[in-house]
């Protein structure tokens, strides 16, 4: 009985040991998918507050052409309506000078109507008739003076007639001319305002996308900072259960094997956001490329988180894990010990990524590390 309750005695911190050691995998794998969802928050946060900038500018300029656009049409309306009513008078103008050129085509008629009975030789029928010679000749004068003002009149009245159709018809194709011209305003006009309407609501909408990334963002830091916190508390507990099974394991800098030969597309360090930093490596390859361990270790986690995908979690003791993301597959369980020769997953674009790469990341004592110090040296290290 004694010897029962020594074997558990021993067991049990070993056991609530290992519980604790993939407790803090699972929280430091989730407290990286936090860091990816606010890099990629960050990103499309940028990249939508430039755009919203862009789109403020343009609108600016848009307003500034379409104030102006209104000016013009409203010059034009006044230009117009002052033409109309020049029209309106001319008209009345013409009307009054067609009445007095009738009045004067009828008096000119009557007088041709009176010649033609007098005959073609009026002035020869008057030295036949006339007595005196003095009363002739002021007959003849007269009648040459009134023939000469008819006649006058007459042409005055056409010539008048004559100008007024022609400034009549000029004044209708200025008119027709700047009717045309606001036409052409006006479609401009409407144009400009379906565009400013279109960028109003493409406005609006960013606006209010950036308002929600704003709080997504806000919250994932919350987030990420409780979870900092947990696993702080948790390796404190670690630290006070003493070290596990896995202590043995050799991690020297230099010597660890690359998990995947392709291209490296970010470094440790790198910009990824405005305010974010990459904390691994993201190595480019196809899909299905083999994922091999940089060195023998314990399977602590694995599984689908989201931003890192297909995640798998390798504790190779000390305080050292390693971490290899989005993944098309993986090939090892929690619980699996693995070494170097081992295909532990397949390079793939889980996690929602638009490119094929494998995320890996180097931790030592719970905090991330430049892998480049730790793996082995290839030819692209440079």
């Amino acid at each position: 009985m004694n010897r029962c309750l020594l074997i558990a005695c021993l067991v049990l911190p070993i056991a609530a040991a290992s519980g604790q050691t993939d407790e803090l995998a699972s929280r430091e794998a989730r407290l990286e998918t936090l860091r990816e969802q606010i890099g990629a928050l960050q990103d499309r946060l940028a990249e939508d507050r430039q755009r919203a900038g862009g789109l403020e500018a343009e609108l600016g300029r848009l307003e500034r052409r379409i104030g102006e656009t209104r000016t013009t049409l409203r010059d034009l309306e006044a230009g117009i309506q002052r033409r109309r009513e020049r029209i309106r008078e001319l008209e009345a103008d013409i009307a009054r000078r067609a009445e007095r050129t009738t009045a004067h085509r009828q008096q000119l008629a009557e007088s041709l109507r009176a010649t033609y009975r007098q005959g073609r030789t009026p002035a020869l029928r008057l030295l036949l008739n006339a007595g005196e010679p003095a009363r002739l000749q002021r007959l003849l004068v007269y009648q040459a003076r009134l023939a000469g003002a008819r006649t006058e009149a007459v042409q005055a009245a056409e010539s008048a007639i004559r100008e007024l159709r022609d400034q009549r018809a000029e004044r209708a194709d200025a008119l027709a001319a700047q009717q045309a011209d606001r036409a052409r305003r006006q479609e401009r006009l409407e144009a400009l305002q379906a565009k400013l309407d279109e960028r109003d609501a493409l406005l609006a909408s960013t606006r209010e996308r950036i308002r929600e990334q704003d709080e997504q963002l806000a919250h994932r830091r919350d987030e990420a900072e409780s979870l900092n916190q947990l696993i702080e508390d948790l390796r404190e507990r670690l630290a006070a259960a003493g070290p596990g099974a896995d202590a043995t394991v050799d991690i020297a800098e230099g010597g660890l094997v690359w998990p995947h030969q392709g291209p490296l597309l970010a470094r440790y360090g790198s910009q990824r956001a405005a305010d974010l930093d990459w904390t691994g490596l993201l190595i480019g390859g196809a899909a299905g490329d083999p994922v091999n361990p940089v060195a023998a270790g314990q399977v602590v986690f694995a599984d689908w988180l989201r931003g890192l995908g297909l995640l798998l979690i390798i504790d190779h003791g000390n305080g050292y894990l390693s971490l290899y993301g989005r993944n098309q597959a993986l090939y090892a369980n929690v619980g699996d010990r693995v070494t170097t020769r081992d295909v532990i997953a397949t390079v793939g674009r889980s996690g929602g990524r638009a490119e094929t790469a494998l995320y890996f990341e180097l931790r030592a004592a719970g905090k991330p590390v430049d892998p480049m110090s730790w793996l082995q040296s290839r030819d692209d290290d440079d």
